[in-house]
């Protein structure tokens, strides 16, 4: 099976930097599976599930955040606003910060606000969403 350079930059880090046979992204519509050779595309990411399978066959499993996908000439590069293991996160940190995310929506807030909250929400349940899948 052919393969592709692959980079993977989150806010913090670089998540992955390397050759890989496929990977599969969260977009706005849906899981979206990008090969070797696929036709260049710019994609919307929302925050979901990251799978990497890499040259040896291997796959790396990853929660992420909002970001976009670029594909050109066989290089695919995403940018996400996190992207961590599951076993790098710390669930009683997730569960928390879905708690404050929560009281936060209760609040009354401007519509900036509101956005804010309603993202800190969805990646924090995203986050426990991959702990208590890959557990």
């Amino acid at each position: 099976m052919s393969s592709f350079d692959l980079q993977v930059i989150a806010v913090d880090k670089i998540f992955y930097d390397g050759k890989c046979r496929q990977v599969v992204v969260t977009g706005v519509d849906g899981s979206i599976g990008i090969m070797a050779h696929h036709e260049n595309a710019v994609i919307a990411l929302q925050e979901g599930f990251l799978n990497i399978e890499t040259e040896d066959g291997e796959w790396i499993e990853a929660a992420s955040g909002i970001g976009h996908v670029q594909i050109l000439d066989n290089r695919v590069v995403i940018l996400v606003d996190f992207a961590e293991k599951p076993e790098e996160i710390d669930e009683k940190r997730a569960t928390e910060a879905l708690e404050r995310a929560k009281e936060a929506m209760r609040q009354k807030q401007s519509i900036q606000e509101y956005y804010h909250s309603r993202a800190s929400l969805s990646r924090a349940l995203t986050r426990l969403k991959a702990t208590s899948k890959y557990q």
